[in-house]
């Protein structure tokens, strides 16, 4: 049976050379830095009272092993501070979707949002182009509107659409208020109609919280990420 004494209310064992150490000791330090630093200084203690005599335990060593305890430490107060910094800046996040509620975003997408304003968007040209036409859809993906702009340049072109009814003939009348569907090709000079990306404003309905990564939902009835928002209006 092996000698032990007590340190700082620890039971620890005497050295006895005839003792060999169980190679499958259990680890008995704690899980938390603060008892894994707390069990070691008492070990230490206790090594320091019974070392050999003849083989002293070596200091350098003991320092190490101290200073590795007092880093994880630091890491673990560290990680505990970002993972609350983490939760601020989401909540920041949200808080500034949520007060875009009701104003308009633009994203890349195939639908744009009329108001009493008109509807606006912009299309990407990824050449210049004799001619762009933007095409604009009901949600029966009839034709309610089909405008053409000539000798177009590369890069993004500004469209706003005055919502106005096509079968009103003094073109007074405007279409309800609504999302309706927008595309726009590039023609060629010998004719050759090449489909453009386009930027439309969407009305801003919500902004959601999905589990930490917050997302916002648009007049099309789609959800997109904050990392496809090309601005807000």
């Amino acid at each position: 049976m092996a000698l032990t004494t007590t340190v700082a209310g620890q039971q620890a064992p005497l050295y006895d050379p005839t003792v060999k150490p169980d190679p499958v000791a259990k680890n008995t330090l704690g899980s938390t830095p603060e008892q894994i630093r707390a069990s070691f200084i008492s070990l230490l203690v206790a090594s320091m009272q019974n070392q050999d005599p003849l083989n002293p335990t070596d200091s350098k060593d003991m320092t190490q092993q101290l200073a590795q305890i007092q880093s994880l430490e630091s890491t673990e107060q560290m990680n505990t501070k970002l993972d609350a910094l983490v939760k601020v800046i989401g909540a920041s996040q949200g808080y500034g979707l949520m007060s875009a509620i009701g104003r308009f975003a633009k994203v890349e997408a195939d639908s744009v949002s009329l108001d009493s304003a008109g509807a606006s968007a912009s299309v990407v040209a990824d050449a210049a182009y004799p001619t762009v036409v933007v095409t604009l859809t009901n949600s029966a993906g009839g034709i309610v509107a089909e405008n053409s702009f000539k000798s177009v340049p590369q890069g993004d072109m500004d469209f706003t659409w005055a919502g106005l009814d096509p079968e009103d003939l003094e073109g007074k009348k405007r279409l309800p208020d609504g999302t309706y569907g927008i595309s726009a090709v590039g023609v060629s000079a010998n004719g050759t109609r090449v489909p453009l990306k386009v930027n439309p404003l969407l009305k801003v309905d919500a902004a959601i919280n999905d589990a930490g990564d917050w997302k916002i939902k648009l007049g099309d009835g789609k959800t997109y990420a904050q990392s496809d928002l090309k601005g807000i209006y």
